[in-house]
């Protein structure tokens, strides 16, 4: 009688154990950002979202814990430490679900960095990076309009 409930534990045990692997077909690779830029590694996670239903994108802003208690904060003013990356994508059309949008190709990525200035104002460093890998564009024009837009967003706070 002890067998049974040991070996049924034990059958229990090495089924429910999986690889996690996503099906051939899930992983959404037109959104995917190019390894070589090592997003990861930059520690952010979800602030908020948006979506532009006129020119058809979808974004997500990131950020560093600094960069969401200055957001909660609502100051508008960047302090030095935080890292805030705004990550574009093209929608396209779910295959799975009908009428539903999802991500499709990157369109841009801007990254925003504050680090200590000079006259208690924070150095504030932008780049914008455009298409599938991610190409920096050195442009430099309307560069103040899309810092000052990244510092004034809210994170999405949830109960």
């Amino acid at each position: 009688m002890q067998t049974k409930p040991i070996a049924l534990g034990a059958l229990l045990a090495l089924s429910a154990c999986s690889q996690n692997k996503v099906p051939a077909g899930q992983l959404n690779k037109a959104a995917s950002l190019p390894t070589t830029f090592n997003f990861s590694m930059l520690g952010l996670r979800v602030l908020t979202t948006f979506i532009n239903r006129r020119q058809a994108t979808t974004a997500t802003l990131y950020g560093n814990d600094r960069a969401r208690q200055a957001a909660l904060g609502g100051t508008g003013a960047a302090q030095p430490g935080e890292v805030l990356a705004l990550l574009t994508w093209r929608q396209q059309a779910d295959p799975n679900w009908f009428g539903a949008r999802i991500p499709g190709a990157l369109q841009s990525l801007e990254l925003l960095r504050t680090g200590p200035g000079s006259m208690g104002r924070p150095a504030v460093s932008y780049q914008y990076f455009t298409g599938k890998d991610l190409t920096q564009r050195a442009d430099t024009l309307g560069q103040q309009a899309r810092i000052a837009y990244l510092l004034a967003q809210r994170p999405a706070v949830l109960p």
